[in-house]
């Protein structure tokens, strides 16, 4: 069972933490910051995220992938230029430590596009729905600034 508490620091309120077991609360301080605290050991532990920019230089090509259509299209070179851009200016959202890697999103079960990056014979794939991405480092990313829910659509050639 998972209970919620609100955290205060010095009367202010600082947001929720989620009581994972009888030692265990989760609490994401800010959007760079998540904790896990541990009455019992008496200890904390602290991730932030490690995002690792995109460089154009190095990319071969992009695929995008619609779950909904079940078909791969190729990102043309302005595409790939924008999403590099947006990808290296992008802000956290959250960390998403207990869901699957294509399934963190808080409201629907599923990703709508997965993106591949293909860079120097690797491959870097990317989950995305309206304008949140996710990569394999368990952290949300927006790649809008004004929360266009249409932004990753614009991705996809009709």
């Amino acid at each position: 069972m998972n209970f919620t508490s609100t955290v205060y620091i010095q009367d202010k309120e600082f947001g929720n933490a989620s009581q994972i077991d009888s030692c265990t609360f989760t609490w994401q301080a800010d959007n760079e910051s998540y904790l896990t605290f541990n009455v019992c050991t008496e200890t904390i532990q602290e991730r932030k995220p490690n995002k690792i920019p995109l460089d154009k230089s190095t990319i071969d090509s992009v695929t995008i992938y619609s779950n909904e259509f079940r078909q791969t299209q190729s990102l043309t070179n302005t595409q790939i230029e924008k999403f590099v851009a947006d990808w290296n200016d992008s802000k956290t959202r959250g960390y998403y430590p207990d869901e699957p890697f294509d399934s963190a999103f808080s409201v629907f079960p599923a990703y709508q596009f997965r993106l591949t990056v293909f860079s120097q014979g690797k491959e870097r794939p990317f989950y995305a729905y309206n304008y949140v991405i996710l990569d394999s480092s368990n952290w949300k990313y927006e790649m809008s600034k004004t929360g266009d829910l249409t932004y990753i659509h614009k991705y996809w050639k009709k």
